[in-house]
């Protein structure tokens, strides 16, 4: 489960902050049969402008990590949004900036002293989420660089290596992964097709979309007679998936990457996939069991985006309360 909108993509940083994530939403996790969280944090919670340690956010992040082990639960460290990179940007500064890439190794050396106090078999560190380097090289390069630092005093800490290009399942094939290293997961994040998990999503294209009729999945998303009443701008933005899909289409997608990660004798992860209610409930369900039944039928360990905002199926505010039962039932049964 990935505690998402709240140490990262978040602006609440007051008293409420504590109220976000607590006991008893791990009690919650714990007590239907998740068995880790995947925890993102920015750099804009845990340092301040000067690099120093914003010590609100550390203390959190202690004690929420310690509570989750109380339960058993094993944590996912994920650097998630830095200074110089953002997920949604293709030219952010740290792909042209060297000092930018000087300072995430120095983050990490910092993120690694925090964090180091922690069994390496319950707590693991992902680098940075869904870079977007120009080439996959550079990425796969500075991460290669960062897993040497920590390796230097941390030999066994498990270290989530993320695919280039948000993750994308059809390049994890390019990460490079340190000779003999076994203490290394390899991920991928899956959304696709986006026009049903971010189907009028206000920060994507699919915003202005407003379909007479409901979508139809498994199968051709569209119906022609839908498509064809579309304007040519609703027609550009639907066109890269007006077709079929099924979880047969998901098994393709994913099967290079699976034999990658078979390859190389590592796990591989689905570090996030969700969708939005935007779609039709049960098209979403759906989508999600396939996705699901897919990754446990290949053995992939997988983590829900995410756990009590918009993806979600737990209120935030409101412990104890399942929004949506159908949808957590799919990820536990």
């Amino acid at each position: 489960m990935n505690i998402g909108i709240w140490l990262s993509q978040s602006t609440i940083m007051d008293e409420r902050r504590e109220k976000i994530f607590t006991e008893d939403d791990i009690k919650l996790l714990v007590n239907n049969g998740f068995d880790h969280i995947r925890l993102p944090v920015d750099e804009v919670q845990l340092f301040n402008e000067d690099m120093t340690l914003n010590e609100s956010t550390v203390k959190i992040l202690h004690n929420t990590i310690k509570t989750c082990l109380k339960y058993n639960l094993k944590v996912i460290f994920d650097l998630h949004i830095i200074r110089a990179h953002h997920f949604l940007d293709t030219h952010a500064a740290l792909w042209s900036n060297p000092a930018e890439q000087d300072k995430l190794v120095e983050m990490w050396k910092v993120i690694q002293n925090l964090l180091r106090q922690y069994p390496v078999t319950d707590v693991a560190y992902e680098l940075l989420n869904e870079a977007v380097a120009p080439t996959d090289e550079q990425w796969a390069n500075l991460m290669l660089r960062i897993v040497k630092m920590i390796r230097q005093t941390e030999k066994d800490r498990v270290i989530v290596l993320g695919a280039n290009m948000q993750n994308n399942v059809a390049h994890v094939k390019n990460i490079k992964v340190p000779e003999g290293d076994k203490n290394i997961i390899l991920s991928f994040h899956f959304y696709e097709p986006l026009l049903i998990t971010h189907y009028q999503a206000s920060w994507t294209p699919l915003r202005i979309l407003n379909f007479d009729g409901p979508m139809k999945y498994p199968g051709q998303l569209i119906p022609d007679d839908v498509y064809n009443k579309l304007s040519d701008e609703e027609k550009t933005v639907v066109e890269p998936y007006h077709h079929s899909y099924d979880q047969e289409w998901m098994r393709q997608t994913w099967s290079e990457a699976i034999a990658y990660a078979k390859s190389k004798g590592l796990m591989l992860y689905l570090g996030e996939f969700g969708c939005l209610v935007n779609c039709g409930e049960n098209i979403r369900l759906a989508w999600l069991k396939d996705v699901v039944d897919l990754a446990r039928q290949n053995n992939i360990p997988y983590a829900l985006w995410e756990y009590s905002a918009q993806f979600g199926f737990a209120d935030r505010w409101n412990k104890g309360k399942i929004t949506n039962q159908a949808l957590m039932d799919i990820l536990i049964k």
